[in-house]
Parts: structure tokens; C-alpha cells; sequence
């Protein structure tokens, strides 16, 4: 997790609440874990009490808290289902994800559409100044003939106010953007200005992706709402999003 938090043991004003000694709760005792029984060498109670709550914070950060906002776990929690672990945390984040990408308008995204029948629609987080998503682009070709629908969203690495984020918005402002950001890919210039609907598109792209905890790109949200960063080839990308997508 990208949130650091430095907690002493046993800071000034905390005290650590004293246990009962009582014998732990009997489906503690032996857990099974994907199908391997263990034996845990100690089960203690901690100070959480009622109903706990899930605490998403504007980077993109998890937080397991009481109704208080004094005890906090970081990180993912696990249903220990009859089938295995399942990251609870991971499947509400994609059904995050997925919802509020739902929410997008055309006017915020670039899309290049799937020639043929879909096989699922991706949505790259992408700044047109970046190598690896120049890469990515060269590839667009592959991913439409095979039947993906590509959304660019436009997210400046530098921020909102940075030369990436003008670039973008002239393509948002283009008269066609697919050609636009095409041209921009490959370092040519634009001529279109940048409106302030426009402009306010790449911001609001660049606030979706950190929300989305994106810190590089491309960042590309599958058709599960699976989110992965980096470059993937066009062919390996196709069969990750057919899995996704069954």
C-alpha cells in the first residue's frame, strides 16, 4: 500500500488493553486455509469491538477501522471461503472501479472502437508524452482487430497544470480526438486550444486515476475491473482481457 503510517507500540496516551484469559473461540483453534488445515500457535482478542468499517481514502488507500476511527488495519481482507481465500478488498475495488468508469462521458474519454465482434472493453490511463504508453498505442491496431474496445483516459503524469496535460486537452478539443491523440503518440503537433471543458476533462482524468491509486502508466483496468500498470504487448494484453472477460 502506497499510505505509510509510523505507529510506536506503545505511544504516549495509548495503553494497551489488558486480554482475559480465556480459551479462544473453537474456529480459531484449527483453521483451514485453502484446503490446508493449520494449527495457530496463539489467537489473542484485540481492542476492536462492533461493527467494523471499510475506509477508502482519496489515494486510493484501504483502511479496516472501528466506528471510533482509533483502531485501524491496513490492508486486504480475506473471506475465508469453502473455495480459498478471496480478497474482498480486490473485488470491491474492480466493482469500484467499474462503477465509476460507468459514470464517464464520451467527452471524457477517446475511444477507439472494436472492429468485429467485442471480446471486452479496457480503459488505459494514459499521458501522450509517456514511451511505454507510445508503445501500447502502436499496438492499438491488434487490440481493435481482435475485438477490444480501448478508453483512454487522460491522466498527465505531472499533474493537471504540466505541458502533458495541455497536449491532452488539445486532443480532447480536436476535431477528432482518435487522430488527435494517434498524431500526439507519435510526437507531432497539434494545433487545436485547449477549451476549458476541455481542460477540465484531463483534470478530472488525472483525479479518477489517483483516486484509482494509479502512479504510473499506462495504467489499464480490465474488463473485470482488474487494474495492472505497465506496458503488456498487444498479444499477451488480448489473452489477460478474454480471461477477464469469461
Amino acid at each position: 500500500m502506497s499510505l505509510v503510517l509510523s505507529v510506536p507500540a506503545n505511544g504516549a496516551g495509548l495503553s494497551l488493553t489488558d486480554t482475559p484469559d480465556t480459551d479462544p473461540p473453537a474456529a480459531l483453534q484449527s483453521l483451514t486455509i485453502n484446503g490446508q488445515t493449520l494449527t495457530p500457535e496463539s489467537v489473542q482478542p484485540v481492542p476492536l469491538e462492533g461493527q467494523i468499517y471499510e475506509v477508502r481514502l482519496k489515494n486510493g488507500d484501504t483502511v479496516y477501522s472501528d466506528a471510533a476511527g482509533r483502531y485501524m488495519v491496513l490492508g486486504s481482507l480475506y473471506d475465508n471461503s469453502p473455495d480459498g481465500l478471496v480478497n474482498m478488498t480486490e473485488q470491491n475495488d474492480r466493482e469500484g472501479r467499474l462503477a465509476q468508469l460507468a459514470g464517464l462521458s464520451s467527452d471524457q474519454i477517446v475511444v477507439f472502437p472494436a472492429m468485429g465482434e467485442s471480446i471486452g472493453t479496457i480503459t488505459v490511463f494514459s499521458d501522450t508524452t509517456c514511451p511505454y504508453c507510445q508503445m501500447l498505442h502502436q499496438e492499438i491496431g491488434q487490440l481493435t482487430a481482435a475485438g477490444v474496445e480501448v478508453h483512454y483516459v487522460p491522466f498527465p503524469r505531472d499533474g493537471s497544470q504540466s505541458p502533458a496535460a495541455r497536449q491532452l486537452a488539445q486532443v480532447m478539443c480536436s476535431e477528432s480526438p482518435r487522430a488527435a491523440m494517434t498524431a500526439a503518440f507519435r510526437g507531432e503537433a497539434l494545433e487545436a486550444t485547449p477549451t476549458d471543458s476541455c481542460s477540465a476533462a484531463v483534470s478530472n482524468g488525472f483525479a479518477l486515476g489517483q483516486r484509482f491509486g494509479v502512479k504510473g502508466t499506462p495504467s489499464i483496468v480490465l474488463p473485470n475491473g482488474e487494474m495492472g500498470e505497465g506496458y503488456v504487448p498487444a498479444q499477451q494484453l488480448i489473452e489477460a482481457i478474454k480471461r477477464s472477460s469469461s
